[in-house]
């Protein structure tokens, strides 16, 4: 079937029209003009025509209120706008604040006191080496705001070193880090928080060489062989009746040997004393010591009663003499004074078991016991012995001693002078010295002194 192109306007065709042409199909074209508009057109039914034709008063009424809406909605921006601008630009006066409350100026840091001054430097130094060890150091200090002192020394080829630091208000120090046989020099410095001061004069000393080291101390021999270890020897046991292989022979739980040196019967029992066991004898002289010596041995004194000898028949013996102290000194002054060279601290000062004070000097076997206006020499000689046997019996008849109050001397000139330490018998001599023959009883004169 042929088909018709019509393109005709579509306002020009009228209504209807297509359905009046004859059979033959129409294609109606849109023209160019139109075909962005026919792309976004609706098609609308012939039932949608009719409602729509019925009702074009609200339609055009939608539109009215839509137009209406918009102009409303751009009045209320502009009011906004305009408003918004009126109230920002006049904030302050709409919205007045209230005036904040005005602020101290905070105070300033208070300003550090200004530095004192430097101290004025010390004066007058003086060094003084007291002894091998120690340099003496004073001053005199010059100024009053000092904060301390430093004391700074040196050696004649060496820079000054500080050597200590000294609270204010010091004039003096003791410098115990020197050596022997060296020159110091010395200077001291005061100081605060202003600086330090000048330094005060130099001053030196020469410390003094070390003392020579103190003789060698006789060396006492050892003791006399002690088979039981109970403070006797083999040679004492006889003279109490004890055995050498029994330390305790009265079995009370004290060694025999510590019974005799506290004047006990080591063989008796319930505290028997030794004198009261007849084991050991009185021995006296006119002067007014007494001592107790065992009963066997032997005694001699000379006729004023100054010097007595005790015989042990082994070779030993013990002697007590009674020295002149018109001056009254103490025991140690005494004695220091009759053996020069002897230091104070080469003596050990003791106490007999009856309170009697006494001095045992460089030798360990001679003690010196003080007695008002004279003083009581007992000594332990060994006459060459090689060993000490009887060093226990010379502790119990030491702790036996009894002094009259006062001595009973006999006038000055028969007096024997004070003999020193060095003239009496050595511990060990060198030559035996014999004793006298014909050794006479108890009472019998001796030989004069020296003899």
């Amino acid at each position: 079937m042929p088909i018709k192109d019509t393109s005709v306007e579509a306002s020009s065709m009228p209504a209807g029209q297509e359905s009046a042409a004859g059979g033959d199909a129409v294609i109606h074209t849109i023209p160019d003009k139109f075909y962005g508009a026919a792309l976004k057109a609706k098609l609308v039914s012939p039932e949608e025509k009719k409602t729509s034709a019925t009702a074009p008063v609200s339609a055009q009424g939608g539109k009215r209120h839509t137009g209406m809406a918009a102009g409303i909605i751009v009045l209320l921006l502009l009011l906004g706008g305009v408003g918004g601008g009126f109230v920002y630009f006049n904030r302050q006066l709409l919205f007045p604040q209230s005036a904040a409350p005005a602020q101290e100026p905070s105070p300033e840091p208070p300003r550090p006191p200004a530095p004192p001054p430097p101290p004025a430097a010390p004066t007058n130094l003086s060094a003084t080496a007291t002894n091998p060890n120690l340099v003496q150091l004073n001053w005199t200090d010059t100024s009053d705001n000092e904060a301390g002192f430093r004391v700074e020394r040196r050696e004649p080829t060496t820079a000054y070193v500080a050597v200590t630091s000294l609270p204010p208000n010091s004039n003096a120090f003791q410098d115990r880090s020197v050596e022997a046989e060296r020159t110091y020099l010395y200077r001291i410095i005061s100081l605060n928080a202003g600086g330090e001061s000048p330094t005060s004069n130099e001053a030196s000393a020469d410390t003094p060489a070390l003392p020579p080291p103190p003789p060698e101390q006789p060396k006492l021999p050892p003791a006399g062989l002690d088979s039981d270890s109970d403070g006797l020897t083999d040679l004492e046991e006889p003279l109490y009746g004890t055995s050498p292989t029994d330390p305790d022979a009265d079995k009370d739980t004290f060694l025999d040997g510590n019974e005799v040196f506290h004047l006990y019967n080591p063989a008796g029992k319930q505290g028997v004393k030794l004198l009261e066991s007849g084991l050991v004898k009185e021995f006296k002289s006119p002067v007014g010591w007494m001592v107790l010596v065992p009963t066997s041995w032997q005694t001699e004194i000379d006729a004023e009663g100054l010097r007595a000898r005790i015989r042990t028949g082994h070779g030993e013996f013990f002697m007590i003499a009674v020295e002149p102290n018109p001056e009254n000194q103490s025991i140690l002054d005494w004695y220091l004074t009759r053996n020069p060279g002897v230091l104070s601290s080469d003596t050990v000062m003791i106490e007999t078991k009856s309170g009697i004070p006494g001095l045992v000097g460089k030798n360990p076997l001679v003690t010196y016991f003080p007695w008002k206006s004279a003083v009581l020499v007992f000594t332990y000689d060994l006459n060459g012995q090689t060993f000490v046997n009887f060093r226990t019996t010379y502790e119990m008849m030491k702790n036996s001693l009894q002094l009259a109050p006062e001595p009973v001397l006999p006038s000055a000139p028969s007096a024997p002078e004070a003999t020193p330490e060095s003239a009496l018998p050595p511990v060990v001599p060198e030559g035996n010295m014999p004793e006298p023959e014909n050794a006479a009883e108890q009472g019998t004169a001796l030989p004069p002194p020296g003899v």
